[in-house]
C-alpha cells in the first residue's frame, strides 16, 4: 500500500528525513555546539562563549592528557542539584597515574606537569592608591578584585607572570592555602587525610582491571568508586572492609577507567580537587581546536 502517491511529495519527505537523520547522526557522534558557563578555564575559555566540541563515542579518538572535556555531573548520589551539570576542564591525569599537588604545581607520575605554565593562581598585589588604574595598566592586568581597604586587590597570574612582576619590586604575593591545612570540600572530604586545593594527593587514579588492595585508608580514597560508579554496597566496621553479605574483602577489582580534570582557573575552579575520580562514561564530549 502506496501511503504517499504523489511524486514529489515522496520526495520532499524522504529529503526531510534523511537530513534530520544526518543531523542527529553528526550531533551525537561527530560535531556539536556548546556554551561555556564558568570561568574555570580562563583564559582559554571565555564565559559564554560558543564552542564546537566532539561528542566521545566508540567513534571517537582516545582521550588524552591535556585534553579539555566537558564532564557530566553529579559524581555523586548526594549532588541531585547539579543533575543537568556539564562543565568543560582539563584532562590532567589519565588511568594510571599517580597525581600529586604540591604548591599548587601539579605533577604526573612525579614530574611536572606540562599544563602548570598556563594555570592561572590568584596573588594579592597592595599599591599605595586605592584605585592605581595606572599601575594595573602598566602590567596588563584587566582583572582584579578589591579584597579589602588597605588597597589590596586579587590578581590571577601564570607563575610567569608573577615571577616578572616580582622582578620589577612591585608588592605581590602569592595567596595559596599552607601545607597540612584540611579543607573538608576536598576530596576524599575526610578529616584523616588533611589535603586542601594547593596540596593534594599523592592519588591513584585507578584504571579497568586494577587490583586496589584495600585497608581502612585506602577504602576512603576509593568508596565512592565501589559504591557509588561501580554499584557496589561495601562498609567498613572497625578496621574491617565488608561487602553486602557482611564478607570481609582485602581487594576490590576496578570495573571501568577513571579521569582527574582541573580548570585552567586553578584557585577558582571546582574539579576533581573536590569531585575527586571521574568515570570515562561522565566524560561526554571533547573540544575541538
Amino acid at each position: 500500500m502506496q501511503i504517499i502517491k504523489n511524486p514529489l511529495l515522496k520526495t520532499l519527505v524522504i529529503c526531510l528525513v534523511t537530513s534530520v537523520f544526518l543531523f542527529l547522526f553528526c550531533k551525537l557522534f561527530i560535531i556539536d555546539a556548546a556554551k561555556v558557563d564558568s570561568l574555570s578555564m580562563s583564559p582559554k575559555l571565555k564565559l559564554n562563549q560558543i564552542v564546537f566540541i566532539r561528542p566521545v563515542t566508540f567513534l571517537s579518538s582516545q582521550l588524552k592528557r591535556e585534553d579539555i572535556v566537558q564532564v557530566l555531573l553529579p559524581l555523586d548520589k548526594k549532588d541531585t542539584f547539579l543533575q543537568n551539570g556539564l562543565f568543560f576542564k582539563q584532562i590532567v591525569g589519565l588511568p594510571g597515574d599517580t597525581l600529586l599537588i604540591r604548591q599548587s604545581q601539579v605533577f604526573i607520575n612525579g614530574n611536572p606537569a606540562d599544563i602548570n605554565k598556563d594555570l592561572l593562581h590568584n596573588y594579592i598585589i597592595k599599591t599605595n592608591l586605592q584605585k592605581d588604574t595606572a599601575l594595573f595598566d602598566s602590567l596588563c592586568i584587566t582583572e582584579k578584585y578589591l579584597i579589602d581597604d588597605s588597597c589590596a586587590y586579587i590578581v590571577m597570574l601564570t607563575t610567569t607572570q608573577f615571577q616578572e612582576i616580582k622582578n620589577k619590586h612591585i608588592n605581590i604575593k602569592e595567596n595559596r592555602e599552607d601545607s597540612g591545612l584540611y579543607d573538608e570540600t576536598i576530596f576524599p572530604n575526610n578529616p584523616t587525610i588533611k589535603w586542601n586545593k594547593d596540596f593534594f594527593g599523592p592519588l591513584y587514579i585507578p584504571k579497568k582491571g586494577d587490583e586496589i588492595k584495600l585497608d581502612t585508608n585506602t577504602f576512603k580514597i576509593y568508596k565512592r568508586v565501589m559504591n557509588d560508579f561501580e554499584g557496589g554496597d561495601y562498609s567498613v566496621l572497625g578496621n574491617k572492609i565488608l561487602n553486602h553479605t557482611t564478607d570481609t574483602i582485602t581487594s576490590y577489582t576496578i570495573k571501568q577507567d577513571y579521569y582527574f580534570v582541573i580548570g585552567d582557573n586553578f584557585d577558582n575552579s571546582i574539579d576533581s580537587r573536590y569531585w575527586g575520580f571521574i568515570p570515562k562514561k561522565n566524560i561526554k564530549a571533547k573540544l575541538l581546536r
